[in-house]
């Protein structure tokens, strides 16, 4: 988790007119970070106010996608 939240932090800081989402995608994007590390960093590093609880599922669904995203040459 402490990763993410200096990977987030370092993307936030090069992109300021980025939003949260974005900047956390771009944080976890390649990396392998597992969905309860995921689901943490969604809940500590996004505020509420800014999705509807019932999208939550979805977006942590596309982080996950994300940060298991295949290399070329991966099958």
């Amino acid at each position: 988790m402490k990763n993410i939240r200096a990977n987030y932090r370092k993307v936030q800081t090069c992109n300021p007119n980025l939003g949260t989402y974005p900047c956390l995608s771009q944080a976890v994007k390649g990396r392998r970070f597992s969905r309860k590390s995921l689901v943490k960093a969604f809940n500590e590093l996004i505020p509420e106010s800014e999705y509807a609880k019932d999208e939550s599922k979805g977006l942590i669904d596309h982080l996950e996608y994300l940060t298991n995203l295949a290399e070329e040459g991966e099958n």
